[in-house]
């Protein structure tokens, strides 16, 4: 190993690398399980995964080795392309399970909003890096805000309202860090929750606003829009401390519980490896998000804090809100578990997030 190569891994965050290793790992462990209680057991789930997973952990080598600040040259064709991308899937893309979010090319396929979502990151965060002092003007919170919204706009065109959500956190989340006034932040909630308000009678489809009602009356349907969640808490609930073992767990295994590699994969793990499994994910979750958070403080300009800052807010939101849905506490909307859940797209755009973090923390440890 040359000595250019050895300073740079001497340098990068250890730790949030073992938390990236540890939640891949429980990824495919899970995903195993699944696969292996189906007779005859299929593999091309787990094998795509694999694939996308060494394509993922190639482009993150990538991004640690691309010094992050020359992306800030690129950030409007950051936004156009995520722009780009959520139009041109809704008229060229693959229509699965009411969605209009995927492209399919030779059997290969791929969901733009993943990457929309850290293209909108980098686009925001060099946005903050030059007017972040400014924001206390409304002109800036009203451009910011048409750049999101557009976004929104095209992924609730699909329609897919956990990635439109998550979209929205990121700009809140990031906005808290900015210049902002209180009185600010107090009317732009309040114009959010008008908004949302008017788009569950105006915009959602049916079967979105059952999910909504299902969280406030989990019981009135269980064998019809409630049954989702129903199975979920069910198979949480019954890994107790230690689990069922691997491969052993009767909701998963025996299809009660839908949607196992990709909605509810946090709810198979529960039930095959308990409360101290699940403690063992979270805990990596969480190291891996201070770690983030400790990075974004110690980066050496307001580009990369905000860089490293906004793929921490999207991490956690898209934690918070899988976790919460497979536990009947959120409404059930789509939204992959980071790193763990079945998903070529999420997983690759994911890896490459935490590469862009992982360049931020070692050349914020570079002398100068």
């Amino acid at each position: 190993m040359s000595p250019v190569v050895f300073q740079t891994f001497r340098r990068i965050d250890w730790l949030l690398l073992v938390a990236t290793i540890l939640l891949i790992f429980i990824g495919l462990i899970a995903l195993a399980s699944v696969t292996v209680a189906k007779a005859p057991p299929e593999w091309k789930t787990f094998l795509h995964q694999l694939a996308y997973l060494g394509l993922g952990l190639i482009l993150a080598l990538g991004a640690i080795t691309v010094d992050y600040r020359v992306l800030r040259g690129y950030s409007t064709h950051a936004y156009i392309l995520a722009v780009l991308l959520l139009v041109g899937v809704l008229f060229f893309g693959t229509t699965i399970r009411s969605t209009t979010g995927w492209f399919i090319i030779g059997g290969v396929s791929f969901q733009p909003v993943e990457v929309a979502k850290l293209l909108w990151i980098l686009a925001f965060s060099a946005y903050l890096a030059r007017y972040a002092r400014a924001f206390d003007q409304w002109r800036h919170l009203a451009i910011s805000g048409a750049f999101m919204v557009v976004l929104v706009a095209l992924v609730l065109r699909q329609p897919d309202l956990g990635s439109a959500v998550v979209i929205i956190v990121i700009y809140l989340g990031l906005l808290l860090l900015a210049n902002v006034r209180p009185k600010q932040l107090a009317i732009l909630f309040l114009i959010l929750i008008s908004a949302g308000v008017l788009s569950y009678f105006f915009i959602l489809q049916d079967y979105q606003k059952d999910r909504i009602r299902v969280l406030f009356q989990p019981n009135a349907d269980p064998l019809g829009r409630g049954y989702n969640v129903t199975q979920s808490i069910i198979a949480i609930g019954s890994g107790n401390l230690f689990g069922r073992g691997f491969g052993q767990g009767t909701q998963s295994q025996l299809n009660f519980l839908p949607e196992q590699q990709t909605d509810f994969i946090f709810s198979v793990f529960a039930e095959e490896f308990g409360f101290l499994g699940s403690a063992i994910l979270l805990a990596a979750y969480i190291l891996m998000l201070v770690r983030t958070a400790l990075i974004a403080r110690q980066a050496r300009e307001d580009f990369g804090a905000f860089l490293a800052a906004g793929i921490g807010i999207w991490l956690v939101a898209q934690l918070f809100i899988n976790v919460g849905m497979n536990m009947g506490l959120l409404p059930v909307a789509g939204i992959p578990l980071p790193l763990v859940s079945a998903g070529g797209s999420s997983l690759v755009a994911t890896l490459i997030g935490l590469g862009l973090v992982q360049s931020i923390a070692l050349r914020s440890r570079l002398t100068v």
